[in-house]
């Protein structure tokens, strides 16, 4: 039967939680009759594969953040992680399209929770649920961080360049602003409406890639500096694999992503294409910038690069993909938290949703201003470590073995190898939140709770430091430069 699709208010998908695309799917969603007597009412589904290709890529490429997986784990323990990271990620994406597709009785008209319902029943609805909103959640946070650290490279730039007084904002300040213009994106309700924003946010990923190799290329980074590498401990080996996963957290979207995909088995094949493009873009940055910096790698590597225009290029474009990162992870944030709490029954006026969605921005931005001098990289380990690792690395693996496997009462063998890969995703999470907590235990000292005094890059990263591997470079002189503390 057909349900019109423009009603009022908050009108959504009954067994998903997801909103009909008023814009586009003017006929509604169409219901299909499940295995048992319960009816699914599903979204119309409008977007072709390229749709899940360009979002998914756009929301998981962080590629700033990735040299620091080898500044932190080294020539060989980095490239092992990576290596895991990659396949395993690909391999739990596979899963859970098959787990919809095959193991559940509402297909691809299933959510994440859904389907770990069907596995696990209420728990694993409820345990996914809760990972998908608290994982979203605090990477917003921490993307506001990043937000005022990218301002404050782009306000030091004009600074050094005579473009403004030396009188500027300081990080408090700019997660502030960054606060305000989250809550104007927290509004955006589908991914259909998201599309936009991810094609600007892709081709900020590779602007930014290009201006890396402006910036190593114009200054003759590959022959003048001095890069020195290893360093690596237990500590920081845990770090880089938390940070890896960070770099690869996109999977608690896939579901969402698929019930609104006009074919959804064409996930596949363009989830191989998402994992090519990956794979390409991850690898040329993190293996070159590394080779050219080491060890010095900062948690973010725009810090490493010399204060020019170039670099004020690269932090604005970064502002604007961090942004758009916060609203595609409220979409699916939002739609999860206000069907839990009762607005997509009832016909709720738009301004109750729009103080709701700004009341929780609020929140993220005060969290956002209490640990901003935390680490960056101890912030964005545990967030990996304590959610993203959940979604991607071992709810996958479980839900399968519990939907399919067992079902057909797979060769024994095969079942402990997926039971290897699902204790390998709680062995990550385990380190993962030892190390990045362990970080920020051993930080505790250089900062304190809402802190309002770092108003300079230098607090983040001082290129006149006798440690960076490019001081003549970049046209210090070494025999000035400036010890380490």
């Amino acid at each position: 039967r057909r349900v019109e699709g423009r009603r009022a208010g908050c009108a959504m998908s009954a067994s998903t939680g997801l909103e009909s695309d008023s814009a586009d799917s003017s006929s509604g969603s169409e219901s299909t009759a499940s295995s048992g007597d319960a009816v699914l009412e599903q979204p119309k589904q409008l977007n072709p594969g390229w749709h899940f290709m360009m979002v998914t890529c756009s929301f998981t490429l962080g590629i700033v953040f990735a040299p620091f997986t080898l500044t932190s784990g080294g020539w060989f323990w980095g490239t092992l992680i990576w290596l895991y990271s990659y396949f395993s990620t690909w391999w739990s994406g596979r899963l859970i399209g098959k787990c919809l597709l095959e193991g559940t009785r509402g297909g691809a008209g299933s959510s994440y929770p859904d389907m770990m319902r069907e596995a696990f029943g209420g728990v694993g609805y409820v345990f996914t649920a809760v990972m998908q909103i608290v994982t979203y959640y605090t990477v917003n946070v921490s993307l506001m961080v990043n937000f005022a650290d990218w301002f404050l490279l782009v306000q030091q730039v004009l600074e050094l360049h005579g473009r403004r007084a030396s009188q500027g904002l300081c990080l408090y300040q700019y997660i502030i602003v960054g606060g305000f213009i989250v809550a104007v994106l927290a509004q955006v309700p589908t991914f259909k409406r998201v599309l936009p924003l991810a094609v600007i946010s892709f081709v900020c990923t590779l602007l930014r890639q290009l201006i890396m190799y402006y910036q190593i290329w114009s200054h003759d980074l590959v022959a003048d500096c001095k890069a020195e590498y290893g360093g690596v401990s237990p500590q920081s080996v845990f770090i880089s694999l938390a940070t890896t996963a960070f770099l690869f957290g996109g999977h608690g979207l896939f579901p969402e992503e698929i019930r609104e995909l006009r074919s959804p088995k064409s996930f596949f094949r363009w989830l191989n294409w998402t994992y090519v493009i990956l794979g390409a873009v991850y690898f040329s940055n993190a293996y070159v910038a590394y080779y050219v910096w080491g060890k010095w790698g900062n948690a973010d590597i725009q810090f490493n690069f010399p204060l020019n225009t170039a670099t004020m290029l690269s932090a604005i474009l970064s502002a604007i993909w961090g942004l758009i990162e916060t609203s595609m992870g409220h979409v699916m944030m939002f739609l999860l938290l206000e069907k839990h709490i009762g607005l997509v029954k009832s016909r709720c006026p738009r301004a109750a949703r729009c103080l709701l969605r700004t009341a929780v921005v609020a929140s993220e931005v005060v969290l956002a201003l209490m640990f901003s001098s935390a680490g960056l990289s101890n912030l964005q380990g545990f967030v990996a470590a304590f959610g993203f690792t959940a979604l991607t690395y071992y709810a996958p693996f479980a839900a399968y073995w519990k939907l399919v496997l067992r079902p057909r009462k797979a060769p024994f063998l095969e079942q402990v190898v997926y039971l290897l890969m699902f204790a390998s995703g709680l062995f990550l999470m385990v380190a993962g939140i030892y190390a990045s907590t362990a970080g920020m235990a051993g930080d505790i000292r250089h900062y304190r709770l809402f802190d309002t005094s770092r108003c300079s890059v230098s607090d983040i990263l001082d290129l006149g430091s006798c440690q960076n591997p490019c001081l003549a470079a970049y046209g210090f002189d070494p025999s000035t430069c400036a010890a380490p503390p």
